[in-house]
């Protein structure tokens, strides 16, 4: 089973919708997809 990084949180990109986990410490929130830092945890 995966450990799950608690330090990680789910973001949602609200350009291209696209939903991925990183660390809310760091900013800004770039989306992985389509590189867009519009983006919102969830």
């Amino acid at each position: 089973m995966e450990e799950v990084d608690q330090s990680k949180v789910y973001f949602r990109c609200t350009v291209c919708d696209f939903v991925f986990q990183d660390d809310p410490n760091f900013f800004p929130i770039i989306c992985p997809q389509c590189g867009s830092e519009d983006t919102e945890r969830i």
